[in-house]
């Protein structure tokens, strides 16, 4: 039986604009996670070493062959044409030190493809807009407007990878969901990820409909995937499914 691995991450407690729904965010998905077998990993609020120690010492566990989820909450930043996953310290980052106080969500990938897993899932409900922190912390200061784009950057990737945007490439649009606890995004991945025998690209296609639809087509996740097989999270051989008629709910609000 292959293992399933997953390192959950929420931040919310950022120096310069906390957030509010990320750490609920991460706590909700790694439960899910757990209840379908997954050995779950979750950390919240983390200062940008801890953070780096986490996330290595996670890759280092990950087993061959393994699937591997890494889901990710909280704020990111586009720097040179690359992702950078913000630990809650982030007064404390400017231009020189962003390779060493910040994660690039590319070189994640690249270290975990390094474990020979079967499939590595990105998980990114982190596209906030950058002029809500502009002048307010070292990293946009001295910048050429063209160094500093809104949005996350594209993610090269190899292959057998899957990434989730909750938003397109660019966006601004962050949706919170009516319940107040969760963003609009991991909503609607808490109502599909534990459905049985969906598999993986199906469900980011549920999740991305149903967003778009609740939020009027003002936030619109997109994803990358080049697993070529069919993937499955979990499954039920004695259950007929499906979860389609749930997309014929009602929409979440949002706010």
């Amino acid at each position: 039986m292959f293992q399933q691995q997953a390192l959950v991450i929420g931040n919310d407690t950022y120096q310069i604009k906390p957030r509010r729904t990320c750490v609920n965010d991460a706590n909700d998905i790694s439960f899910a996670l757990r209840t379908i077998g997954f050995i779950s990993h979750c950390a919240t609020n983390l200062e940008s070493a801890t953070m780096v120690l986490r996330i290595n010492r996670f890759i280092h566990s990950i087993e061959p062959h393994a699937i591997v989820v890494v889901y990710f909450s909280g704020l990111a930043v586009q720097h040179d044409g690359k992702t950078y996953l913000m630990p809650i310290d982030n007064s404390k980052i400017s231009p020189k030190t962003i390779r060493q106080s910040a994660y690039d969500a590319e070189n994640i990938i690249a270290l975990m493809h390094t474990k020979s897993p079967r499939a590595v899932i990105l998980i990114l409900d982190c596209a906030r807009p950058y002029q809500n922190v502009v002048g307010e912390t070292p990293f946009f200061v001295d910048r050429n407007p063209l160094e500093l784009l809104q949005g996350l950057a594209p993610i090269r990737p190899p292959p057998s990878t899957i990434i989730a945007n909750s938003c397109e490439v660019g966006a601004q649009f962050f949706g919170l969901a009516d319940n107040g606890r969760n963003s609009i995004y991991t909503y609607h991945l808490l109502r599909y990820i534990t459905t049985p025998n969906i598999d993986i690209d199906t469900i980011f296609r549920l999740v991305a409909l149903d967003v778009q639809r609740s939020t009027g087509g003002r936030q619109r996740p997109d994803r990358y995937s080049s697993v070529y097989e069919i993937l499955y999270l979990v499954i039920n051989p004695y259950l007929k499914n499906f979860a389609w008629a749930n997309t014929m709910q009602p929409a979440q609000p949002f706010r």
